[in-house]
C-alpha cells in the first residue's frame, strides 16, 4: 500500500492554506476608546478575510505596529489620544507606503478631508457608519479603491479640482492605454470594471494606475481624477 497519500493530501491543504493567507486583509484599528475598538474588532473578526485584526490605543502604538506588522489597512479615529488622525496617516504612509488608511470621523469640512487625501487617506467615513459598509470600505481600499460618503465626495472632488497645484505636462507623457485607463477612472469605474471593459487583467490595470500616479506626481486615484478634470477630461458616462 502506498504511504505517500497523507503527505500528498497535506501538500494540497498547505497550498490551500497559503492561498487563503494570501487573500487575508490584515487590519489595525487605531482608537483610544477601548470599548469601541474592542467591539469593532469583534465585528470585523466575523469576516473570514479580515485577519489578523489588532488594536493600537495611541499614536506611538500605531507607528510601532505599522513598522512591525505592515498591515494592509489601518482604520484610524480622527483624533487618537490628542494626535490628529490625518497627521498620523501621513506617518503611516511614510513607514509603509503599501498600507491603506481609513479615517472614522464626525462631520468635517471638505478642506479637512482634502488634506487627509493628500496625506494618503483612502477612505473617510462617519463613525456611525454601518458595520457592513465599513467592511466593504476596508475591502475596497485594500484593492486600491477610494471610499468617501456620497454627501462629501462631490465637495472633495471639487476642492481637489480647484485647489490642486498646477503640474504642467503631468499628463502629456501617457501611453494610449494609460489614457484609456484614466478615462475609465474619470467615468467612476472600479478596477474590476476597467479590467472587464478593456479586456485586461486586474493586475495589469493596477500596474497602469501605479504608472499614472507616478507620472502625474499624485498619491491617490481621487487626486488623479481631479488632475484629469483640470486637464480637460470629462466623464463620458450618461
Amino acid at each position: 500500500m502506498r504511504q505517500e497519500a497523507p503527505s500528498d493530501l497535506g501538500g494540497v491543504w498547505t497550498h490551500a492554506h497559503q492561498q487563503a493567507a494570501a487573500s487575508n486583509i490584515s487590519v489595525l484599528l487605531g482608537d483610544d476608546h477601548a470599548i469601541f475598538a474592542e467591539a469593532l474588532k469583534v465585528r470585523l473578526g466575523r469576516e473570514a478575510d479580515l485577519h489578523p485584526i489588532s488594536i493600537a490605543y495611541d499614536a506611538e502604538q500605531v507607528r510601532a505596529r505599522v513598522t512591525r506588522d505592515r498591515p494592509r489597512v489601518v482604520v484610524l479615529d480622527i483624533a487618537l489620544a490628542g494626535v490628529s488622525g490625518v497627521a498620523l496617516a501621513g506617518h503611516v504612509r511614510e513607514i509603509s507606503p503599501e498600507t491603506r488608511v481609513v479615517i472614522l470621523s464626525g462631520v468635517e469640512p471638505a478642506t479637512a478631508i482634502v488634506a487627509a487625501v493628500r496625506c494618503g487617506v483612502r477612505a473617510w467615513l462617519s463613525k456611525t457608519v454601518r458595520p457592513d459598509d465599513l467592511v466593504r470600505a476596508i475591502r475596497g481600499v485594500a484593492r486600491g479603491e477610494a471610499w468617501f460618503a456620497p454627501d462629501v465626495l462631490g465637495q472633495v472632488l471639487t476642492a481637489l479640482v480647484h485647489r490642486a497645484p498646477e503640474t504642467p505636462g503631468a499628463l502629456a507623457a501617457l501611453t494610449p492605454r494609460e489614457t484609456e485607463v484614466l478615462q475609465c477612472l474619470v467615468n467612476g469605474m472600479t478596477r474590476d470594471q476597467i479590467a472587464r471593459g478593456l479586456h485586461l487583467t486586474t493586475n495589469t490595470v493596477r500596474t497602469h494606475i501605479q504608472n499614472l500616479l507616478a507620472k502625474s506626481g499624485v498619491h491617490t486615484t481621487l487626486e488623479l481624477t481631479a488632475l484629469a478634470f483640470r486637464h480637460g477630461f470629462r466623464s463620458t458616462q450618461r
